[in-house]
């Protein structure tokens, strides 16, 4: 008799421990798996890239220019690897583009 209290002593013994384990690991853990990586990006990533108008860039341009210049219809472009505003210049009295001026298209700063 003695020799099944010993064994029944072992398995409440070995249960007890597993019950205390397992009240200590939290079942709802949100873990960065790549599951849930990939729901998050795609839930709340979104495309917040505004372009600036031809009409913008064509007014940020003149920043850049002197007395005796103007500037044509800004065509969009990409330049130097970055989608620009590509705005001619042309001196008055000639109808043909001398040089065009870059305008990032998303940010209004000038491409060089």
């Amino acid at each position: 008799m003695r020799l099944d209290y010993k064994n029944l002593m072992g398995v409440v013994l070995i249960v007890a421990i597993l019950v205390a384990v397992s009240g200590c690991i939290n079942t709802n853990n949100t873990n960065n798996t790549p599951q849930n990586i990939t729901q998050n990006n795609n839930s709340s990533v979104k495309n917040t890239t505004t372009e600036i108008s031809a009409t913008k860039a064509k007014a940020l341009a003149t920043q850049f220019t002197g007395i005796g210049v103007t500037l044509g219809t800004p065509k969009l472009t990409t330049f130097k690897g970055v989608k620009a505003w590509s705005v001619p210049v042309s001196t008055v009295g000639e109808n043909k583009s001398v040089d065009n001026i870059y305008i990032n298209a998303v940010t209004g700063k000038r491409v060089q």
